[in-house]
């Protein structure tokens, strides 16, 4: 396992090391607060990821999903899978 220092710019910006966007290919990448810290995943194009702000949430895939992903989404958000 690889270990690097990131740095946070002032405009909240954080670099990851060349080798890592080299690896996984990808502009996104999806943070979760865990118990240990921050874990910092690659966001697959095929993957969809699920956010939340103060007023609502909503469902994000860089190339689009199909509706029966959309309502098995939905259903699983609100607990009747």
């Amino acid at each position: 396992m690889n270990v690097f220092t990131l740095k946070l710019f002032n405009t909240g910006q954080v670099t990851l090391p060349k080798s890592w966007r080299e690896k996984y290919k990808t502009k996104n990448y999806i943070a979760k607060e865990t118990p240990e810290g921050l874990l910092i995943q690659p966001l697959e194009k095929s993957e969809t990821a699920y956010f939340e702000n103060k007023d609502d949430f909503g469902i994000y895939c860089e190339n689009g999903l199909p509706v029966d992903k959309i309502l098995q989404s939905i259903k699983k958000i609100h607990g009747s899978d």
